[in-house]
């Protein structure tokens, strides 16, 4: 009797390691195949932060040349009046001289 519990729990013994051991390894191969799919994410957000960077990129040229189109009237009238500014005190210094 006493053997038969011995080899009985040997038994026990070597199905539960048996059954550790495939849980040991399915944890690995677990593991594995996260790490994997970590890094193919790493990827995808290290893509994504580009494209977004390029469009960041392109939304604020495409807002810079609106401004621009938008603002040139402006720009162009300022430089007309300075212009004539200008000329109008050259003229009105040359009309001293002249009188003088």
């Amino acid at each position: 009797m006493a053997s038969d519990d011995i080899s009985r729990i040997e038994l026990l013994l070597r199905e539960h390691f048996a059954q550790t051991d495939k849980q040991l390894s399915d944890m690995r191969q677990n593991i594995r195949e996260l790490k994997l799919e970590v890094s193919a994410m790493k990827h995808d957000i290290e893509r994504m932060k580009r494209d977004v960077g390029f469009i960041h990129g392109w939304d604020l040229w495409l807002i810079m040349a609106v401004i621009t189109l938008l603002a040139i009237p402006k720009i162009v009238e300022g430089i007309k009046s300075l212009l004539g500014a200008v000329t109008e005190t050259i003229l009105a210094i040359m009309r001293i001289f002249r009188k003088a």
